[in-house]
């Protein structure tokens, strides 16, 4: 990972530690549709992850700022990010079509560059047809399924790798 990378995650760390710690009299909503859009998924990290993680996840971020070998979940994270954001800017775009042909691939690329996160987006061309009608209905299925592919993972491993125990444990009282 780069340091540009890393300090983007500390940052959204920080920033997540201080929306949970902020007095309940301010209005977060702006902050969070911020985190939100350049982070997908950091509003159910700050609902899920106890405050010690995220705080050990800030210091951990710090370390490998100063350059110590950077963990797999701080990869994961940040691939789950700009997959996630490449995915739902295409999804975006694709604006309900559910017949993807060549057409429609060019029309992508031609215009992948006007997009909210067009470096993110352009990697999903290969995809559309998956994005239009995704897994289960869930983009993040999608974005799992590339994480643990580019990761030599499984799916889960990669949801794990992001959002860990709590989230596994969640899923498994839901089935």
């Amino acid at each position: 990972m780069t340091r540009v990378e890393l300090t983007a995650l500390r940052e959204k760390y920080e920033e997540m530690l201080r929306l949970r710690l902020e007095p309940s009299g301010g209005d977060p909503r702006r902050s969070m549709a911020a985190l939100a859009s350049q982070f997908p998924g950091s509003l159910r990290e700050i609902d899920e992850l106890p405050l010690a993680t995220i705080a050990a996840r800030v210091t951990a971020l710090r370390a490998s700022e100063r350059g110590v070998p950077a963990e797999r979940w701080m990869e994961a994270t940040y691939l789950f990010h700009s997959l996630t954001r490449g995915a739902l800017c295409a999804k975006k775009w694709l604006a309900g079509r559910k017949e993807i042909d060549d057409d429609v691939r060019a029309a992508f690329q031609r215009e992948v560059t006007s997009l909210c996160w067009a470096e993110d987006a352009r990697d999903w061309h290969a995809d559309l047809a998956r994005l239009a009608s995704p897994p289960r209905g869930r983009v993040t299925e999608l974005v799992y399924e590339r994480m643990g592919a580019l990761m030599g993972v499984s799916s889960d491993e990669a949801r794990d790798l992001v959002f860990g125990f709590v989230r596994r444990e969640k899923r498994g009282s839901e089935g």
